[in-house]
């Protein structure tokens, strides 16, 4: 008998404690309900707005127009080369091109406003450029299609004290158009031209406290007509010369850029 009734006292006690529990739980949820809701009460009173994600506070950013990378067709040369001067081409290319080269409505004009004592300019029709000094023509770039140069920087590229000319183009046809870097030495005539290309699309170069930066571009203009504009639409990585090399520095890895490169 004094079993039993221990048992049942034990069980009366523990019945007790656990609707004690059952009432404190309830007790607490209820405070943390009351307190949450005065929270939300006084953020809408207070005018707050939700907290954003960071996808809807840093919205994807937009290409960005280059306004100083549009060279139009009125801007023409001061005259048109004549086909002897040009080097590196066949006589039968030039032949061939005779009236486009000769004519001065083919050319450009894509001289950088600190350029001093030299022109560049641009064929649109068969995708040649020179660097025009003294009377004497120098090949930018290579191949005899494309788009040829397409920007122009001047700039101390090498770190010597003397301005370089620095350009991207485009050459090639059909499935196999590229676009390069070429870099020119002003007292030299010296001239390089890029290991890395931009397959199918253009190439821009702009100039960041002192630091030379190439972007991936797009077209921004009608080439029928001549005219030739850029936007950015990807940055690429920061460029130099060295060991008699242009090198691209990526600002990521490699397998991060986007195809076509």
């Amino acid at each position: 008998m004094e079993e039993q009734q221990e048992k049942k006292k034990r069980g009366a006690v523990k019945t007790v404690l656990s609707k004690g529990a059952f009432v404190v739980s309830c007790i607490v949820v209820a405070v943390l309900l009351l307190v949450g809701a005065v929270l939300v009460t006084l953020r809408l009173r207070r005018g707050c707005k939700p907290v954003q994600t960071a996808a809807e506070a840093t919205p994807t950013p937009e290409p960005t127009p280059l306004p100083d990378r549009l060279y139009p067709a009125e801007k023409k040369p001061a005259a048109a080369p004549l086909p002897e001067q040009l080097p590196d081409y066949s006589e039968d290319w030039v032949e061939a091109y005779g009236e486009e080269l000769t004519d001065l409505e083919y050319w450009i004009d894509l001289t950088p406003e600190n350029a001093k004592g030299f022109t560049v300019i641009r064929n649109w029709r068969v995708g040649c450029s020179y660097l025009a000094e003294n009377g004497v023509y120098y090949k930018l770039g290579e191949g005899t299609d494309g788009k040829g140069a397409v920007d122009v920087i001047v700039t101390d590229f090498d770190d010597n004290g003397e301005p370089e000319l620095l350009y991207t183009y485009n050459f090639g046809a059909n499935e196999d158009i590229q676009s390069k870097v070429g870099w020119f030495d002003l007292s030299t005539h010296e001239s390089l031209l890029s290991d890395f290309s931009q397959r199918n699309g253009f190439l821009s170069l702009t100039e960041e406290d002192g630091i030379c930066v190439l972007y991936r571009a797009a077209r921004n203009a009608d080439l029928d007509t001549g005219t030739f504009g850029l936007i950015l639409t990807e940055r690429l990585g920061e460029i130099n010369v060295s060991g008699g090399r242009i090198q691209l520095f990526f600002d990521q890895p490699a397998d991060a850029i986007s195809p076509e490169y």
